[in-house]
């Protein structure tokens, strides 16, 4: 079953991996999550090394989004092809998110260059052009992160483009000038605007959340994507906890 009909179902819960290592994928894979973002907008990796974490998510069966700061083609179309589920937009505007389902999308949806000589395409063998285009299309996730202040502008434009509406709080806390203060009246001003954008246009809401009980809140309030801490922080967390501390 894709990401997609599963969000169609329930919510489901990723974390985000910063560490490009296949053993990373494996135990989140173990663990149970649902799904995991390869974080290649803040992680010290490469396009390549990206890729190959999406193909061990690939192996295991788990779904790997990628998170991008910029709308490079090339870079998106190298990870869409080695498999990812989709690619999750950060700081992105209602324009970017049209351009972002036009990168994500074959055409006649989108713009996105054709090859068969590809992993996610199973390299032609088997797999005609019109199943692959139709499956893809069908599939890929686009997702667009709203964490700057001006989050309102073009946002019904926005979700139309949308698979998921995510709300990054601590970058959209900073921008609106309450940082780190995540129940702030702007922030819950902006989170309802949101969600109301979001209600109208049929998209699910994602989020991140710092803490099982953050998830279980948000999940509760209807939310169908949720991101939970990172890789780095459970391992930061593991750590302490061997030292017995806090």
């Amino acid at each position: 079953m894709s990401l997609r009909a599963l969000i169609a179902e329930r919510a489901v819960t990723g974390t985000f991996l910063k560490i490009p290592r296949f053993e990373i994928v494996d135990l989140l894979a173990i663990a149970g999550y649902d799904f995991v973002v390869c974080d290649y907008e803040h992680a010290q990796m490469s396009v390549n090394e990206a890729c190959d974490i999406v193909r061990a998510g690939t192996g295991r069966g788990m779904p790997v989004l990628v998170r991008t700061p910029t709308l490079d083609r090339g870079d998106i179309n190298r990870l869409l092809e080695a498999g990812a589920a989709g690619i999750q937009l950060a700081r992105g505007s209602g324009a970017d998110a049209v351009a972002l389902r036009q990168l994500v999308s074959y055409p006649p949806v989108g713009n996105r260059s054709v090859s068969m000589a590809q992993p996610a395409a199973g390299y032609g063998i088997g797999v005609s052009l019109t199943t692959h285009l139709e499956r893809s299309n069908a599939d890929v996730l686009a997702v667009g992160q709203f964490e700057t202040a001006d989050y309102a502008e073009n946002i019904d434009s926005a979700m139309a483009s949308l698979d998921v509406a995510f709300i990054g709080p601590v970058d959209l806390s900073v921008d609106l000038g309450t940082p780190g203060e995540l129940g702030s009246e702007p922030m819950k001003q902006a989170a309802a605007v949101i969600e109301a954008a979001a209600a109208r246009a049929g998209v699910p809401m994602g989020i991140f959340a710092g803490s099982a009980d953050a998830a279980e809140s948000v999940r509760a309030k209807g939310y169908r994507y949720i991101v939970v801490g990172s890789d780095l922080t459970m391992l930061t967390a593991g750590a302490a906890a061997l030292l017995g501390r806090p």
